[in-house]
Protein backbone atom coordinates (compact mmCIF):
# COMPACT_ATOMS: atom_id res chain seq x y z
CA UNK A 1 0.00 0.00 0.00
CA UNK A 2 1.33 3.43 -0.88
CA UNK A 3 1.45 6.49 1.38
CA UNK A 4 -1.60 8.16 -0.17
CA UNK A 5 -3.82 5.16 0.50
CA UNK A 6 -2.51 4.79 4.04
CA UNK A 7 -3.10 8.48 4.79
CA UNK A 8 -6.65 8.26 3.41
CA UNK A 9 -7.30 5.13 5.46
CA UNK A 10 -6.00 6.83 8.62
CA UNK A 11 -8.46 9.66 8.02
CA UNK A 12 -11.42 7.51 6.97
CA UNK A 13 -11.04 4.51 9.29
CA UNK A 14 -8.46 5.26 12.01
CA UNK A 15 -8.47 1.79 13.57
CA UNK A 16 -7.72 0.04 10.26
CA UNK A 17 -5.30 2.78 9.26
CA UNK A 18 -3.39 2.55 12.53
CA UNK A 19 -3.31 -1.22 12.32
CA UNK A 20 -1.83 -1.02 8.83
CA UNK A 21 0.62 1.73 9.86
CA UNK A 22 1.80 -0.40 12.78
CA UNK A 23 2.23 -3.43 10.52
CA UNK A 24 4.14 -1.36 7.98
CA UNK A 25 6.24 0.90 10.21
CA UNK A 26 6.15 -0.74 13.66
CA UNK A 27 9.57 -2.37 13.43
CA UNK A 28 11.16 0.87 12.23
CA UNK A 29 9.56 2.87 15.03
CA UNK A 30 10.64 0.31 17.62
CA UNK A 31 14.23 0.47 16.35
CA UNK A 32 14.27 4.26 16.62
CA UNK A 33 12.70 4.26 20.08
CA UNK A 34 15.13 1.65 21.42
CA UNK A 35 18.09 3.49 19.87
CA UNK A 36 17.12 6.67 21.67
CA UNK A 37 15.71 5.53 25.02
CA UNK A 38 17.57 2.23 25.35
CA UNK A 39 16.56 -1.30 26.30
CA UNK A 40 16.20 -0.75 30.03
CA UNK A 41 12.44 -0.66 30.45
CA UNK A 42 10.23 -2.60 28.06
CA UNK A 43 7.11 -0.82 29.37
CA UNK A 44 8.55 2.61 28.49
CA UNK A 45 9.47 1.36 25.02
CA UNK A 46 5.98 0.01 24.33
CA UNK A 47 4.35 3.16 25.70
CA UNK A 48 6.54 5.37 23.54
CA UNK A 49 5.77 3.30 20.43
CA UNK A 50 2.06 3.61 21.17
CA UNK A 51 2.47 7.37 21.62
CA UNK A 52 4.13 7.58 18.21
CA UNK A 53 1.19 5.98 16.44
CA UNK A 54 -1.38 7.97 18.43
CA UNK A 55 0.48 11.13 17.42
CA UNK A 56 0.51 9.94 13.80
CA UNK A 57 -3.26 9.58 13.93
CA UNK A 58 -3.75 12.96 15.63
CA UNK A 59 -1.43 14.82 13.27
CA UNK A 60 -2.11 13.05 9.97
CA UNK A 61 -3.76 16.23 8.65
CA UNK A 62 -0.40 18.00 9.06
CA UNK A 63 1.35 15.51 6.78
CA UNK A 64 2.18 17.13 3.44
CA UNK A 65 3.23 14.60 0.78
CA UNK A 66 4.82 17.42 -1.21
CA UNK A 67 7.37 17.93 1.61
CA UNK A 68 8.37 14.31 2.01
CA UNK A 69 7.35 10.71 2.40
CA UNK A 70 5.22 9.29 5.19
CA UNK A 71 8.11 7.16 6.46
CA UNK A 72 10.17 10.27 7.24
CA UNK A 73 7.18 11.91 8.90
CA UNK A 74 6.77 8.87 11.17
CA UNK A 75 10.51 8.84 11.91
CA UNK A 76 10.27 12.49 13.03
CA UNK A 77 7.37 11.68 15.32
CA UNK A 78 9.28 8.71 16.76
CA UNK A 79 12.31 10.88 17.49
CA UNK A 80 10.26 13.60 19.18
CA UNK A 81 8.30 11.13 21.29
CA UNK A 82 11.47 9.31 22.30
CA UNK A 83 13.18 12.55 23.34
CA UNK A 84 10.11 13.53 25.35
CA UNK A 85 10.09 10.11 27.01
CA UNK A 86 13.71 10.57 28.05
CA UNK A 87 12.98 14.01 29.40
CA UNK A 88 10.07 12.69 31.43
CA UNK A 89 11.98 9.72 32.75
CA UNK A 90 15.23 11.65 33.10
CA UNK A 91 17.00 8.32 32.78
CA UNK A 92 19.65 9.23 30.32
CA UNK A 93 22.09 12.07 30.02
CA UNK A 94 22.69 13.95 26.79
CA UNK A 95 25.81 12.32 25.37
CA UNK A 96 27.50 15.50 24.24
CA UNK A 97 31.15 14.74 24.65
CA UNK A 98 33.46 17.27 26.22
CA UNK A 99 35.71 17.28 23.16
CA UNK A 100 32.75 18.47 21.03
CA UNK A 101 33.21 21.78 22.84
CA UNK A 102 36.93 21.82 22.12
CA UNK A 103 37.88 21.97 25.80
CA UNK A 104 40.96 20.23 27.11
CA UNK A 105 39.45 17.98 29.77
CA UNK A 106 40.87 14.91 31.44
CA UNK A 107 38.03 12.40 31.64
CA UNK A 108 40.06 9.62 33.21
CA UNK A 109 38.70 10.43 36.64
CA UNK A 110 35.16 9.00 36.87
CA UNK A 111 34.08 11.55 39.48
CA UNK A 112 35.11 14.50 37.34
CA UNK A 113 33.55 12.86 34.29
CA UNK A 114 30.24 12.46 36.12
CA UNK A 115 30.28 16.06 37.37
CA UNK A 116 31.17 17.40 33.92
CA UNK A 117 28.34 15.47 32.26
CA UNK A 118 25.91 16.80 34.84
CA UNK A 119 27.07 20.37 34.16
CA UNK A 120 26.73 19.82 30.40
CA UNK A 121 23.23 18.43 30.79
CA UNK A 122 22.08 21.27 33.07
CA UNK A 123 23.60 23.87 30.77
CA UNK A 124 21.93 22.44 27.66
CA UNK A 125 18.60 22.19 29.48
CA UNK A 126 18.86 25.89 30.33
CA UNK A 127 19.37 26.95 26.69
CA UNK A 128 16.42 28.74 25.08
CA UNK A 129 14.51 27.16 22.23
CA UNK A 130 15.29 26.42 19.44
CA UNK A 131 18.95 26.28 20.58
CA UNK A 132 18.24 23.44 23.01
CA UNK A 133 16.43 21.40 20.36
CA UNK A 134 19.22 22.03 17.87
CA UNK A 135 21.85 20.79 20.35
CA UNK A 136 19.84 17.68 21.23
CA UNK A 137 19.13 16.87 17.60
CA UNK A 138 22.73 17.43 16.49
CA UNK A 139 24.71 15.93 19.38
CA UNK A 140 22.24 13.41 20.76
CA UNK A 141 20.35 12.18 17.71
CA UNK A 142 23.20 12.92 15.30
CA UNK A 143 20.81 14.49 12.80
CA UNK A 144 22.33 16.24 9.80
CA UNK A 145 22.16 20.03 9.81
CA UNK A 146 19.89 20.06 6.74
CA UNK A 147 17.38 17.78 8.47
CA UNK A 148 17.42 19.88 11.64
CA UNK A 149 16.87 23.02 9.56
CA UNK A 150 14.00 21.44 7.66
CA UNK A 151 12.25 20.14 10.79
CA UNK A 152 12.60 23.45 12.65
CA UNK A 153 11.77 25.62 9.63
CA UNK A 154 15.19 27.28 9.65
CA UNK A 155 17.79 27.53 6.96
CA UNK A 156 20.93 25.39 7.35
CA UNK A 157 23.22 28.40 7.78
CA UNK A 158 21.07 29.61 10.66
CA UNK A 159 21.35 26.19 12.33
CA UNK A 160 25.13 26.25 11.88
CA UNK A 161 25.30 29.74 13.39
CA UNK A 162 23.12 28.70 16.33
CA UNK A 163 25.34 25.67 16.92
CA UNK A 164 28.46 27.83 16.82
CA UNK A 165 27.03 30.52 19.13
CA UNK A 166 25.51 27.85 21.33
CA UNK A 167 28.88 26.12 21.72
CA UNK A 168 30.41 29.43 22.75
CA UNK A 169 27.65 30.01 25.32
CA UNK A 170 27.97 26.45 26.53
CA UNK A 171 31.76 26.67 26.82
CA UNK A 172 31.47 29.89 28.85
CA UNK A 173 28.74 28.48 31.07
CA UNK A 174 30.70 25.30 31.69
CA UNK A 175 33.80 27.23 32.69
CA UNK A 176 31.72 29.53 34.94
CA UNK A 177 30.01 26.54 36.56
CA UNK A 178 33.33 24.98 37.39
CA UNK A 179 33.82 22.25 34.84
CA UNK A 180 36.66 20.04 35.96
CA UNK A 181 39.59 20.29 33.54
Amino acid sequence: MNDDKLVKLLKKDPSKGLSLAIDTYGALVKTIVIRIIGYENQQDIEECISDVFVELWKSIDNFDPDKGILKNYIISIARYKSINTIRKLNKREIPLEDNDLELEINLNDEVSKSINKKIIKETIESLPEPDKSIFIRRYYLYEPIKEIASNLNLNPKSVENKLYRGKEKLRTALINKGIII
